[in-house]
């Protein structure tokens, strides 16, 4: 049984529009300048980060992603095509998100060795890389021996907001008023799509997971996030919800609390992969979910969850966005 909702509009208006933004700030052609914070004359500069000091290239040639996340996405928003990059399939099922694949196609996938998090360090050092960016958490073990190969810099990945990792690496690769372009532009564009779809009422986020329900609180995501600072509320209160909390960004139910899910609009967020469809149709046929106010009234939006987290970046951020608006138009009968 397939859930009940609007497809995903195909129109990918807002994609374009920023696209426009980033064409604008000079951030597609893979050589826009930028702040290098490197004293005049300087070959390199040095950065603090989670793992260490690291003294890096002005103007790094050679980028190496080593990171499942936002890693990729960001450097590409920010005018840098990587020689290489950790592959994401173990995640979404395909090398590279879909949001950002015809702009990597030239990017070298690196093999894994022994979890999706550790590379190859042959594959890393044949590519001659200049500078190494990756996940905190998934370098760390790998920080020295990746260290010997090319300076290295560790970056936090935010889940939830993809607006600290984009500031982090553009940091590293001296573009930070590239960042602050990519960021304000978008605010202002994400602002206004907001605004356009009225008034907000209550809404409810989840996300299936296997035969448990994932409801979240307003900081989950960036959806739930834009709507609620547009006078949005964010229901159930999960504070006194039977469940496992995790962090304030959701708390992980049973399939028999689905009908405390009670928003006038209900946001489904979906994996890729064959799980997240799994998780989908086991989420519709729960005897609850005919019953839920946002399914009687054909309220029920279904959103990419890897987008709406940050994973893809603000490219993610722009095609959420955009089936957002477009479902909230017209939603499902």
């Amino acid at each position: 049984m397939m859930i009940e909702c609007a497809p995903p509009v195909c129109t990918a208006a807002t994609r374009r529009e920023f696209l426009v933004i980033l064409a604008a700030a000079g951030l597609l052609s893979g050589c826009a300048g930028g702040t290098t914070g490197a004293p005049g004359g300087a070959t390199s500069r040095r950065i603090e980060h989670p793992l260490g000091v690291t003294d890096v290239p002005v103007a790094p040639a050679r980028v190496v992603a080593i990171d499942r996340r936002g890693t990729l996405p960001h450097l590409l928003a920010l005018g840098i095509e990587p020689v290489g990059a950790l592959t994401h399939e173990s995640i979404i099922g395909s090398q590279f998100p879909g949001v950002v694949a015809d702009l990597a196609r030239d990017v070298t996938v690196l093999p894994t060795a022994g979890s999706s998090d550790e590379v190859r360090l042959e594959a890393v050092a044949a590519l001659q890389p200049d500078l190494l960016l990756g996940w905190t958490d998934g370098i760390a073990d790998q920080y020295d021996a990746l260290s010997r190969i090319a300076p290295t810099v560790a970056v936090d990945i935010d889940v939830h907001d993809a607006e600290p990792s984009l500031r982090a690496i553009a940091a590293a690769v001296g573009r930070d008023e590239q960042a602050d372009t990519i960021i304000g532009e978008f605010d202002a564009l994400r602002a206004q799509r907001i605004a356009a779809l009225g008034e907000i009422g209550t809404v409810s986020a989840v996300l299936g997971v296997g035969d448990q329900i994932r409801v979240y609180r307003p900081q989950a995501s960036s959806v739930t996030r834009w709507l609620q600072d547009a006078g949005g509320r964010i229901v159930p209160d999960t504070t006194g919800l039977a469940g496992e909390p995790y962090r304030d960004l959701f708390v992980t139910v049973g399939p028999e609390l689905l009908g405390e899910v009670n928003g006038d609009t209900l946001i489904v967020m979906a994996n890729s992969g064959a799980d997240g469809e799994a998780a989908l149709s086991a989420l519709s046929g729960n005897p609850l979910w005919s019953g839920l106010p946002a399914v009687r009234a054909g309220r029920v939006i279904r959103l990419n969850s890897q987008e709406s987290v940050g994973y893809f970046g603000y490219q993610g951020y722009a095609a959420v966005l955009d089936s957002l608006a477009g479902q909230w138009a017209a939603p499902a009968p």
